[in-house]
């Protein structure tokens, strides 16, 4: 239970994890920012003593950069990761964001300090508006509180260091108020990163809910599909039961035929050989009828004991004889198919019914006509298909 419980620990912190570099890399276009803050600096400390030192620092600046966006490319947010795809885990992203965060910072922070000792008051100015609008544009990363630290703390505690060993004006002054603001802004990180870390878990938790609804739902979808098949199926033989015989009939056109199906001298099988015997007997029987008809239009019923009924769709009177003929025919040859389970020849009657499109006949007429054909079919010697018009002489037993 234990293990369990900080296994499930384990995958919370993964999934937050997960949520949390969605978000950052997500932003990561606004590394351009740090390019253009770049060429801002540069014109306005731009001289040729400080030529090779400004190049060098707004190199790295786009080095940084460039990783940064090229790695946000190869996530699966963006388009270039179906090409170049880097498979890492959450923990693998974490440690790379905080690596270039981290160098962007100290970037930042040292080229910034370096400048401000180099520069007059002016260019001390535009140097800290420059240095304040990267933190802003950073401060979304607060959604993942260590990379944001990891990028204003060297900016800061550089320019508190650069401001208290200049000669600026209130330069002491100016290195209390930013090393204040490093720390003001560090409290403040930590409230937004635990908000958003909240929101994250519940929006994390909602989606397991709601996967885990879904897949209840799909669930008992197949329970009640399968209890619906089980109201609809005979048991025995698998064919549809009386129930499922009236719902079909209740949606089958107007032209469509009815069989009455039953199998000859069964309970003088069932006697001699025992039940359990007559229910194989009844299960091959049914595999007959199912090889005979469409599946997909036609429906084969287990109406009762040793009776079943057959309802075919869509066919003139000829063509439903001749799938009655069908079905007597692959009855009787069951026992050549399997005499290791059948004990003796087996043979059907069969009553046809026919309703042509006009519908002069309701379903239950159709069944009582079929009835009575079988009966007929049974006066007139068995194994052979009746209507109650003409007579089809099966062959010979």
């Amino acid at each position: 239970m234990l293990m369990e419980e900080l296994a499930r620990k384990d995958d919370q912190q993964s999934n937050l994890l997960a949520m949390q570099m969605e978000a950052l890399y997500r932003g990561a276009p606004a590394s351009a920012m740090s390019i253009f803050g770049g060429v801002l600096t540069i014109l306005t400390y731009w001289s040729p003593s400080l030529a090779p030192m400004l190049t060098i620092w707004f190199g790295c600046i786009c080095v940084i950069a460039i990783t940064h966006l090229s790695s946000a490319a190869m996530r699966p947010e963006f388009m270039l990761q179906r090409r170049f795809k880097l498979d890492w885990s959450p923990a693998a992203w974490s440690r790379l964001i905080r690596a270039v965060y981290l160098s962007s910072g100290t970037c930042w922070g040292l080229g910034g300090s370096w400048l401000l000792l180099q520069g007059d008051d002016h260019q001390t100015l535009v140097m800290c508006c420059i240095a304040m609008g990267a933190v802003t544009v950073t401060y979304p990363a607060v959604v993942y509180r260590p990379v944001f630290n990891l990028f204003q703390v060297p900016i800061f505690l550089a320019f508190s260091i650069a401001f208290m060993i200049s000669d600026i004006e209130y330069g002491n002054l100016l290195a209390v108020a930013s090393a204040t603001l490093c720390a003001a802004l560090a409290i403040i990180a930590r409230s937004m990163g635990e908000q958003l870390s909240m929101a994250f878990r519940l929006l994390d938790r909602n989606r397991q809910l709601t996967e885990q609804l879904a897949a209840r739902r799909l669930i008992l979808e197949e329970e009640n599909r399968e209890l619906t098949a089980q109201t609809l199926t005979d048991p025995l033989t698998g064919l549809a039961n009386r129930r499922r015989l009236i719902e079909f009939l209740r949606r089958t056109p107007d032209r469509c035929a009815v069989l009455v199906v039953d199998i000859d001298h069964f309970k003088s099988y069932n006697d001699t050989y025992g039940h359990s015997e007559g229910d194989i007997c009844l299960i091959l029987v049914a595999d007959a009828l199912r090889r005979s008809i469409d599946a997909s239009v036609d429906l084969v019923a287990r109406h009762g004991g040793e009776e079943f009924v057959v309802v075919l769709t869509e066919l003139d009177r000829d063509q439903a004889l001749e799938v009655a003929e069908k079905i007597r025919t692959n009855i009787q040859s069951v026992a050549g198919l399997h005499p290791q389970r059948i004990r003796r020849l087996v043979t059907a009657s069969i009553g046809l019914a026919h309703r042509e499109e006009e519908r002069q006949k309701s379903s239950s007429e159709l069944l009582v006509e079929a009835d009575s054909a079988l009966y007929a079919a049974k006066n007139a010697g068995r194994n052979r298909v009746e209507t109650l018009s003409d007579t089809h002489p099966a062959a010979a037993e």
